[in-house]
């Protein structure tokens, strides 16, 4: 492109945009004419905001050293940049937040991080980074667009939390893609392929979502190196809309993983079964059929927002405090905010405000992001600030001394604020004025206490200031009689400051030592991390008689976020010695306390850092929830089990229904009293004979939740629960779980006491309804009492919000609550969901208990954002556990289904195999194929080939319960002949079956020979002698001289030839053999052809296509006009499905009914008896229809 049309075109560009007054675009092409050629220089000369283009060309490193600078180069095929990019310049220490990079080839690893300067809000898309050891982002990223590949370390390194990974290509990384050291991290919607590994987890937070992604052929999945996160997202989190072959669907969605071998029932290109992310990372709940390019997410891929915003008041005078209201479209997850348009972020909030101090016209930009891109709206001159208006002045005054004796001349100093004209002071505050003087001196001659009354005032108005009770004069030569002391300041509750809240003093023991009755007595409270000379609250005394003493409470409002601090309080009586003592020095009493944080309440609202009773684990299948928790005599108390503990769980405990499968199995296992050295319980643990854990729990192999009350006798006694995952160590049949000290020493390492443990089995039953599960995990200790704890009910309350699923609330059969806390009871503890009472005084257990209480909250349930509160009461205290909601939904009724499939190829030559997919939505049960060329199958995905060439319709009619229904395409399938000399040998029927010791017949077929043919010589096999053999070979007419191997076996060969030219040019379907197979046990193997020696009649070679086939052999051989053996599908031993479908149908009593006297006389009688009466008679149809 000629660049002075491009420099034309862009500049008009940049006229039509509303960009910033003062933003400019540079230009930089290292041919010269343009404004630089090199990066560097246009970056020296831009300021914030600025554009830099960069022309096609090669380019060295450069460094940014401004914010908000925009630098594109013209594509990643035209530009490289060959050396380090700086962002920051490390030199300067400089901020480089909002740099903007794109369109451009990165050869050398680029270095972005804030250790050296500010960095943070970095853009990078449309880049290619092409064998680099690896790129790092150390700031939070958007990284859109972009392709890594051949990186001889890394992919990408996420060292900051906060980024968004979208629309790239990682491949060939010879480590990992993506390593995380991050948390709340978005991916999204990029191909990770051909990896050593596709995510390394190394210390990664919590909260990383990665969906929608395309993981394909790395060489392993996931590598974990230090704490695992506790929760990481491998689907979507909320339900998305999505069109997959032609049908539009809502739900959740995960990621493709080209090594899921799941099934499809309903065609929703969503798996029946979830993925299990290696290294106990978590579940796609929702793994995707195919890669993600083939679903159509409706309405989100990708939507870059439209910052749009506005603003009340836009005018007005200085100071003017401006309400900004966000009204973007498209989701944006990040807002700045530019108030000013300098180039500096003055917010990040969606709707902020800003107070414009400085009259002047104000140019506003917002800058909106979402994990698809970014958009900036710019007002020019939106606000319009004006002078400030005159105002009137606010009265304030100081005087010394104000208390003496008379006569007490007291000086008067105006502290008013603005522009005062006239004064007029009221020393008595009798309504007469005094003085008006700015700053007068007044003798009170009377004993007595006086208020005084300031009035200021300018053109534009007046002000008063009255301070009641300000100079007391008191008589000369008075002796006073009277002594105020304090015996002691007093943190209630424990001599503790509790952090995130308000806190009581304790003025205590304030004593009148004398006659007289003192009135108007103030006491003052300083915090010496607030003011030491600006009380945080002040209280009156109204009357203290002589030799009375009395305490007070006074409240310190300051909240301190952080424990680890000391405050030192001090409570100062009378102040300003306004009252006559005989000693004012012992007015005072200070205490230094530390700042803790309150144990007893919860923890997610008064723990910094600490955390709700949040979701784990969610599962969305047809199958329940099982648990089982220990008798309350599994409680040892501290060092009382040096011995060890032994738990077990019989069957009936936990009774999983024959044939489910099971998804989770969680061991729930709660201590309390813990004194172990170092604050973590050190024990042996083996579950069902294996270890689970031996040493500390904290880097153990489970995950591990803790509290302690942080204050008083008992401040480090810790509570805890750590969850072990024990799924492949389960036994339906019965578990035990033994709990020993680590390394057998009870004095060093049993000084903890052991909760009775629980077993939580999650498992899939297609019988059941279907039921939302979630999961949620915490330890939160809990007391009630104000005195003692420092708590009210509502503080000492533990929440678990459920997330990760919406609920459908109009379908929703019962929703059930397990609610688990130790040492809970008798009748302690409420129970709240979604702000309701649901219950009082609830469990009922004691202090040796740790089961759940379980409470109905259906008629509490919301769609979404459901929370549990677990309320401690004033019983003596409880700990709260897990929480685990249970929703079950209505049977549905099925729907009728609806008929669908595709085939590939459609097209070809013959002989031609197609493989048919069933699309059919509605769950049919059954499938029949009618291919058009005579044949057909009951299977759901069938294969078939074509032998003839012709133009076929194919018909599927599918069924279930609620009806059928058929989609025909009409010359679906178009097969040619076939070009040249090609030949394909191949078997009819292509797939068998045949009872064990039964045997059946299987040509050996050709589809054509153009040129005839001579003679072959050929092997066949079966891959699995014990399945099947070869008994005998039926040669056709023509075949005068044959030859092959002894029989019986499962790997022959035979060879004949045709002497009288009976297989002449153009035959097809032509029979080479018949072979008899004999089935030997139950199984299924595969047959191949292998050719030797295949000539035509001009003696040439013939190269043919070989296709296999299969034989099963069941133990029924089928129904006489069916394809398949019967099949016993419930394991009764009793064979209902007599056409060997997979389902058992009215179909199926009809074939009964016309084979009665076949099945006496070929089957056992005892596999087809249903009314047992020893014998094949009408009333076993009977009882089969009373079945149906």
């Amino acid at each position: 492109m000629n660049k002075r049309i491009f420099i034309i075109l862009f500049s008009l560009l940049c006229t039509v945009l509303i960009t910033p007054a003062e933003a400019k675009t540079w230009y930089v092409d290292d041919d010269g004419g343009a404004d630089f050629t090199t990066i560097q220089s246009a970056v020296n000369s831009a300021s914030s905001g600025d554009t830099i283009y960069v022309y096609a060309g090669t380019y060295n490193e450069f460094a940014v050293p401004i914010p908000y600078l925009t630098i594109k180069g013209e594509g990643p095929d035209l530009v490289t940049v060959n050396g380090i990019i700086d962002i920051p310049q490390t030199a300067t220490y400089a901020n480089a937040t909002g740099t903007v990079l794109e369109g451009m080839k990165i050869t050398t690893a680029p270095n972005i991080q804030s250790v050296t300067g500010t960095a943070s809000d970095i853009t990078i898309r449309d880049c290619v980074f092409d064998g680099l050891t690896s790129v790092n982002l150390h700031v939070n990223t958007i990284f859109e667009n972009n392709i890594i590949i051949n990186n001889t370390n890394k992919g990408l390194e996420l060292k900051a939390d906060n980024s968004i990974i979208v629309n790239n290509t990682i491949k060939n990384s010879k480590d990992s893609a993506i390593w995380f050291n991050a948390a709340n991290t978005t991916v999204k919607n990029n191909h990770i392929e051909s990896n050593g590994y596709a995510f390394y987890f190394r210390d990664a937070g919590d909260e990383n979502k990665i969906y929608l992604n395309t993981i394909s052929n790395n060489s392993e999945i996931t590598k974990i190196r230090g704490t695992l996160p506790s929760i990481t997202y491998w689907n979507s989190t909320t339900p998305i809309k999505y069109t997959y072959n032609g049908t539009t669907y809502t739900g959740y969605m995960g990621n493709y993983w080209s090594d899921y071998n799941g099934t499809d029932s309903d065609g929703d290109g969503i798996g029946d079964t979830s993925y299990t992310v290696p290294n106990d990372l978590g579940t796609d709940n929702h793994p995707l059929m195919q890669p993600f390019e083939n679903y159509n997410v409706v309405g989100s891929g990708p939507v870059i927002p439209v910052s749009s915003f506005t603003a009340s008041p836009t005018s007005g005078y200085a100071s003017l405090t401006v309400q900004f209201t966000d009204e973007s479209t498209g989701s944006p997850t990040s807002w700045a905010w530019d108030f000013e348009n300098d180039g500096i972020i003055d917010s990040t909030n969606q709707n902020p405000s800003f107070t414009y101090t400085s009259a002047g016209n104000y140019t506003v930009n917002l800058t909106v992001a979402n994990a698809d891109g970014s958009d900036s709206e710019v007002k020019t001159d939106y606000i319009v600030v004006n002078e400030p208006l005159p105002e009137p002045p606010v009265a304030d005054f100081t005087a010394t001394p104000t208390s003496g004796d008379a006569p007490l001349m007291v000086n008067f100093t105006d502290a008013s604020n603005g522009t005062v004209s006239s004064y007029a002071w009221d020393f008595d505050n009798d309504g007469n004025v005094d003085n008006e003087e700015e700053n007068p001196s007044y003798t009170y001659e009377t004993v007595g206490t006086y208020t005084v009354n300031l009035t200021v005032a300018n053109a534009d108005g007046s002000d008063s200031e009255v301070k009641t009770n300000y100079i007391t004069v008191t008589q000369a030569g008075q002796v006073a009689t009277n002594d105020l002391s304090i015996a002691a300041v007093l943190i209630s509750p424990s001599n503790v400051v509790f952090a995130r809240e308000a806190n009581t003093i304790v003025a205590y023991g304030i004593t009148n030592s004398g006659t007289e009755n003192l009135t108007n007595i103030t006491v003052d409270v300083y915090a010496s991390d607030v003011s030491g000379t600006v009380p945080v609250n002040t209280e009156t005394i109204s009357s203290l008689a002589g030799g009375g003493t009395t305490t007070i409470f006074i409240t310190d409002p300051t909240i301190r976020n952080l424990q680890g601090s000391t405050v030192t309080y001090t409570a100062v009586i009378d102040p300003d010695n306004l009252i006559p003592e005989t000693n004012e020095a012992n007015n005072n009493k200070s205490r230094a306390v530390p700042v803790k944080y309150n144990g007893y309440k919860g923890k997610g609202l008064y723990w910094e850092g600490g955390s709700n009773i949040t979701t784990k684990h969610t599962f969305d299948l047809q199958g329940n929830l099982l648990y089982s928790t220990m008798p309350a005599t599994a409680y040892k108390s501290v060092g009382a089990w040096g011995s060890g503990r032994t738990e077990t769980w019989t069957a009936s405990d936990l009774p999983v229904p024959s044939g489910s499968t099971i998804e989770k199995v969680f061991l729930y296992f709660a201590y309390n009293w813990d004194q172990t050295a170092g604050g973590y319980p050190w024990l042996n643990l083996s579950f069902n004979g294996n270890i689970i854990e031996n040493g500390n729990l904290s880097t153990g192999n489970g995950t591990l939740y803790r509290d302690w009350s942080n204050f008083g006798t008992y401040a480090d006694y810790e509570y805890g629960l750590c969850v072990y995952d024990v799924t492949d160590r389960f036994s339906s049949s019965g578990n035990s779980l033994v709990t020993n000290p680590y390394d057998g020493d009870n004095n060093l390492y049993g000084k903890v006491a052991l909760y009775p443990s629980t077993l939580v089995v999650v498992y899939k039953n297609s019988n059941e309804t279907r039921k939302q599960i979630f999961i949620n995990e915490e330890c939160d200790e809990l007391g009630v009492s104000a005195s003692s704890y420092g708590t009210t009910l509502e503080e000492a309350t533990a929440y678990a919000p459920f997330t990760g699923m919406s609920i459908e609330t109009g379908k929703v059969q019962n929703a059930t609550l397990y609610s688990f806390a130790g040492s809970a009871g008798s009748d302690e503890g409420n129970l709240l969901f979604n702000g309701n009472i649901v219950a009082t005084n609830a469990w009922q257990g004691d202090s040796k208990t740790s089961n759940a209480q379980v409470f109905d909250v259906k008629s509490y349930l919301n769609e979404t954002g459901n929370e549990a509160g677990i309320q401690g009461t004033t019983s003596g205290g409880m700990d709260a556990l897990q929480q685990i909601l249970v929703v079950e939904y209505e049977k549905s009724a099925p729907a009728e289904p609806v008929a669908d499939f595709t085939a590939t190829p459609t097209s070809g030559d013959a002989p031609l195999a197609v493989n048919f997919t069933d699309t059919s939505t509605g769950s049919p049960t059954s499938w029949f194929w009618d291919f058009g060329d005579g044949a057909n199958s009951t299977e759901q995905n069938p294969s078939h080939t074509y032998s003839a060439a012709g133009n076929y319709t194919v018909n599927l009619t599918v069924e279930n319960a609620a009806g059928s229904d058929f989609e025909l395409k009409t010359d679906y399938i178009e097969v040619s002949e076939a070009s040249g000399s090609t030949v394909t040998l191949y078997f009819d029927p292509e797939n068998s079956s045949v009872a064990e010791n039964e045997s059946t017949e299987i040509n050996l077929v050709a589809s054509l020979f153009p040129a005839g043919l001579s003679g072959y010589n050929l092997t066949v096999a079966i891959d699995d002698p014990a399945v099947a053999e070869i008994v005998d070979i039926e040669y056709p007419s023509w075949a005068l001289i044959t030859q092959n191997s002894t029989l019986p076996d499962s790997s022959i060969y035979l060879k004949t030839i045709d002497l009288e030219d009976s297989v002449k040019e153009g035959a097809a379907d032509v029979v080479l053999a018949t072979l008899t197979v004999s089935g030997k046990e139950s199984g299924s193997a595969n047959l191949s052809i292998g050719v030797k020696r295949l000539e035509d009649d001009s003696g040439d070679s013939i190269e043919p296509a070989l296709l296999a086939g299969t034989i099963e052999v069941t133990l029924l051989s089928p129904l006489p006009d069916q394809e398949y053996a019967p099949r016993d599908l419930d394991g009764d031993g009793l064979y209902e499905d007599l056409t060997g479908n997979g389902e058992f149908s009215f179909v199926d009593i009809v074939a009964y009914f016309h084979n009665m006297d076949w099945i006496e006389e070929n089957m056992p009688v005892e596999y087809f008896d249903f009314n047992g009466n020893g014998r094949i008679d009408f009333d076993d149809v009977v009882d089969m229809f009373a079945m149906i």
